[in-house]
């Protein structure tokens, strides 16, 4: 059987870069508010006393999310940006495209178009300045909205996305039912 910890990091991790609120964990679990957010101190005690693993959980907006500890940002931040060469493998341009001929877009709904999850891709576009997060949207949860930045156009030698190569949208978007 599952431990309550075990299902709360679980939602947390599969919340990605969105984050959950104690109250929807709740809901999902059943169990009270502040039993969550005791279980949840006790997880982040855990993660952060272990000098193996490179996770906390973080709260911002009413949301925890799982993040790497800040220790690690100098080691990550080399493998992102290396040498401020910009290197886009063929996820990246896939979810590249994606956003650009549809800004502000969630990560859902890239996910939803691509049919995998796009958490990582999309925060090493957002760590290489490609992309930026650029509001919210009125949407339960709230979630992210994503643009490209005028370091896109500058990678891709443009002045604006209008010079974009003009596409059938359907290979980008999802169609509504």
């Amino acid at each position: 059987m599952v431990s309550n910890l075990a299902k709360i990091s679980g939602l947390i991790y599969v919340s990605g870069d969105d984050g959950i609120s104690s109250s929807n964990i709740s809901k999902l679990l059943e169990m009270n508010e502040s039993d969550i957010t005791n279980s949840i101190d006790k997880l982040n005690g855990n993660l952060s006393n272990d000098p193996d693993s490179p996770f906390t959980i973080i709260k911002y907006d009413d949301k925890y999310t799982l993040a790497t500890k800040e220790e690690l940002d100098s080691i990550i931040k080399k493998y992102i940006i290396d040498d401020d060469e910009i290197s886009l493998t063929q996820t990246s341009l896939e979810v590249l495209t994606i956003i650009s001929y549809n800004q502000p877009i969630t990560r859902v709904e890239i996910d939803d178009i691509r049919g995998v999850n796009s958490n990582k891709t999309i925060q090493k576009l957002i760590k290489q300045g490609i992309i930026r997060v650029s509001g919210h949207k009125k949407v339960p949860g709230n979630p992210k909205l994503y643009e490209v930045t005028e370091n896109f156009l500058k990678l891709f030698g443009i002045s604006s996305l209008e010079e974009l190569p003009k596409i059938d949208k359907n290979l980008i978007t999802k169609e509504e039912k």
